[in-house]
């Protein structure tokens, strides 16, 4: 199997059906330098990485240097003067999302009906809905997609009171379940037992102080577990406090479509895949261009 993220940290988050290692790792809110420790079963990080590309620089103006030639009336000859002045180079927009067709501007002239994909987790025959964000041909001619859940990947921790928190096992999962289905349900959301992982399904609001880092006591990252992370609610059941929450950055994987037309799950070593590095580096240049609008926006409804 294949997950992907743009930050490479959450490689194996949903493969918690492997065989995780126990690791001690600290977990803090975003603006806030209390930290907890929290006993966490790990998932073994894949061999094969797919590695980040660096967002495209921000667009605008562009210092550019003119040449003037000035003629000489006098002796017929010309004489070159240097000078700088600034002009907008506007760069190539990156390629949309698959089922989308924009202009040079940003318009859109096409938008596609069928954009969602469902992959089937073949240990226990469950859908789980995705976005199509790419659609390409691997190296070998496969027809490829990559894609996103459409609802919002979840996990559950629970806090031990000692030592801060814990990850659920498989068998504790089963037992809460309808409590976490119950806290979801106040907040208007609605808990999906989806292939491949437990999602959950509508919206939510949060603030800074949701936001959560993982992280080893020297500030190192931890393998299978995402870097940060947002708290989407908190229940008691039995005596015991849970907190349901989702990685921060989008959770991707590839599916390829077998001889019968279906789609499973890539191999790992497609990660490796030149086609596969070319969709996340097509996937992570659209998500910078997205940033750049909403912090533009952002300043323009501050400047009103």
């Amino acid at each position: 199997m294949t997950f992907l993220t743009l930050s490479n940290s959450l490689t194996s988050w949903l493969l918690n059906h492997s065989s995780p290692t126990k690791t001690l790792i600290s977990i803090s809110n975003h603006n806030n330098n209390n930290k907890q420790i929290l006993h966490c079963r790990a998932a073994k990080q894949q061999s094969n990485s797919v590695k980040k590309k660096s967002p495209p620089k921000k667009r605008g103006f562009t210092s550019k240097t003119l040449i003037e030639v000035e003629p000489d009336v006098g002796n017929g000859s010309s004489s070159a003067s240097i000078t700088h002045s600034n002009s907008y180079q506007p760069s190539p927009l990156p390629k949309p999302p698959a089922g989308f067709v924009v202009d040079q501007h940003g318009n859109v002239l096409m938008a596609s009906s069928k954009r969602i994909a469902t992959i089937v987790d073949s240990t226990n025959n469950s859908p789980l809905e995705c976005i199509i964000r790419r659609v390409f041909r691997s190296s070998q001619g496969e027809d490829c997609m990559l894609l996103c859940p459409v609802d919002t990947p979840v996990q559950i921790l629970k806090s031990t009171n000692i030592d801060g928190w814990s990850a659920v096992s498989d068998d504790e999962i089963e037992a809460i379940l309808p409590a976490a289905a119950y806290a979801l349900a106040k907040i208007h959301m609605h808990l999906v037992s989806s292939g491949f992982c437990y999602t959950a399904r509508g919206g939510f609001c949060y603030s800074e102080e949701d936001i959560i880092e993982f992280g080893t006591d020297d500030g190192q990252d931890i393998d299978g577990v995402p870097t940060e992370g947002v708290e989407i609610t908190c229940f008691h059941h039995d005596g015991t406090h849970y907190m349901l929450y989702t990685p921060s950055d989008p959770l991707l994987f590839v599916a390829v479509k077998d001889k019968n037309g279906l789609l499973q799950i890539a191999d790992d070593d497609v990660s490796e895949d030149p086609a596969v590095i070319s969709a996340i580096d097509e996937e992570t240049e659209f998500n910078a261009l997205v940033e750049e609008e909403a912090v533009l926006l952002e300043s323009l409804l501050g400047e009103r």
